[in-house]
């Protein structure tokens, strides 16, 4: 059995009190009480709940009630809380305030597989060795506690996921799970709280203490690779002063921001950028980067001033597309409208460097070393005319064949909307020549 697997490792069964006391820092006042007045900044967590399948409930988790709370969603027919703190009533990823824990799911596991899952953890280092496991009926439930609390932030959100999705790739594979479909699932995924009820009559979900020792993000970073890894550089080290004493200190920032409560002003780009990603989507797109792909097409669409319907058509649209680049593990339109959350103008100033990251194509920075436009240009020219003056040899003396940077755009394009379509089809539609076709057929699809 599960249980004596948990046992054989050390694994200590807990409440579910004993897990999430230690997971939101219950009595530390790190959490809203009931009735604490406002002001504080804090957030709280959110639960949801239904019965019999009816339409079903969020409840708030205050610290001072929170076992009252949760005793209440342990008897619900479903009931599923996450490991993230939340401004408001609803756990919508657009009012996630802080991660104070990771959770996982693992499914098809078997004795043989949860063995194999703590023996590379612990004697190998193959995996970080979960704080808690949780039975859950058919799967177990890795629960990862942060040391500090990661303050989610627009561009935290999107790497605290990217993070998420390699540690998910690195977990659940042949050895750990029988079942080959993994399930890769963000940040907001709620789970079914420990104590109440699964899918199985009777049973109810129970968790083992595995590890004492919360985990950093340096100490999750190591086990995936470099391009997946949290930049800790951007963490957001919480400031303790409070709102007088910035008033004090920022009066200009308080008159604005707090007093007129002016929004945030953004520069909006042309619908040309937008336009070109789609086109880098086309391109470059890659089995482990679909889903954020379609994040920073929702990025550029906020970023060109598009609406949320023309961003939503245009996503859907390249469903099939993405789908293709890896059949056996489909791209679905629940992907796409996941993705699609990251359409909100606080997502204005995400960092190119970061969507490079995320994205996994590469976007070459203009360099005209503190220049305009017409300045580099104008001295650009120049070069070129004295480098003819003294015969100096160059790479392109005229400049690229004209249309040459298109044409395994055209080719990706139409293989995109002609999937049964051949080579000779696509020399006939589009007018490019035999070799230049075939040069770039294998690579277009």
């Amino acid at each position: 059995m599960l249980e004596d697997v948990l046992r054989k490792w050390n694994g200590l069964e807990v409440s579910a009190m004993e897990v999430y006391s230690d997971v939101f820092r219950l009595g530390e006042n790190e959490i809203q009480r009931n009735g604490e007045p406002k002001g504080q900044f804090k957030a709280n967590p959110v639960g949801y709940w239904s019965n019999n399948g009816q339409k079903g409930h969020f409840r708030i988790f205050f610290d001072d009630i929170f076992e009252e709370t949760l005793k209440e969603l342990q008897e619900a027919d479903f009931a599923i809380l996450n490991g993230l703190t939340y401004f408001g009533r609803k756990n919508v990823q657009a009012h996630a305030s802080k991660v104070y824990a990771l959770i996982f799911d693992l499914d098809g596991v078997t004795d043989k597989t949860l063995n194999a899952f703590l023996n590379g953890a612990f004697e190998v280092d193959a995996y970080p060795i979960p704080n808690y496991i949780a039975l859950s009926g058919h799967g177990v439930h890795l629960y990862y506690v942060m040391e500090e609390p990661v303050s989610l932030f627009p561009y935290m959100k999107i790497q605290m996921k990217e993070l998420k999705y390699a540690l998910t790739e690195k977990i659940w594979n042949m050895y750990t799970s029988t079942d080959d479909h993994k399930q890769f699932q963000g940040i907001n995924q709620g789970f079914r709280v420990i104590g109440g009820k699964t899918k199985i009559e009777g049973v109810r979900v129970r968790a083992f203490r595995i590890n004492s020792h919360p985990f950093s993000v340096s100490q999750l970073n190591k086990y995936i690779p470099r391009e997946s890894r949290i930049d800790e550089t951007k963490l957001w080290k919480e400031s303790r002063m409070t709102l007088e004493e910035a008033r004090k200190k920022y009066p200009e920032w308080y008159e604005e921001k707090v007093v007129r409560k002016s929004p945030r002003r953004y520069w909006q780009c042309k619908e040309d950028l937008y336009e070109w990603w789609k086109r880098k989507i086309l391109e470059g797109a890659t089995y482990h980067h679909r889903y954020f792909l379609i994040m920073c097409l929702a990025i550029y669409g906020v970023k060109c001033g598009k609406s949320f319907e023309d961003v939503e058509k245009d996503a859907y649209e390249l469903v099939p597309f993405l789908n293709a680049v890896n059949p056996s593990d489909p791209f679905t339109e629940e992907d796409c409208q996941s993705a699609l959350e990251c359409f909100d103008p606080k997502y204005c100033t995400f960092p190119i460097d970061d969507i490079v990251k995320i994205s996994g194509i590469l976007i070459e920075k203009n360099k005209r070393n503190g220049l305009k436009q017409e300045q580099h240009l104008y001295l650009a020219r120049r070069r070129k005319e004295d480098m003819k003056a003294i015969e100096l040899p160059m790479k392109a003396l005229e400049g690229r064949p004209r249309g040459s940077s298109q044409q395994k755009i055209v080719v990706t394009e139409w293989r995109y909307n002609n999937p049964k379509g051949k080579p000779k089809d696509c020399i006939l539609a589009t007018g490019i020549s035999k070799n230049t076709v075939y040069r770039w057929w294998k690579e277009a699809y």
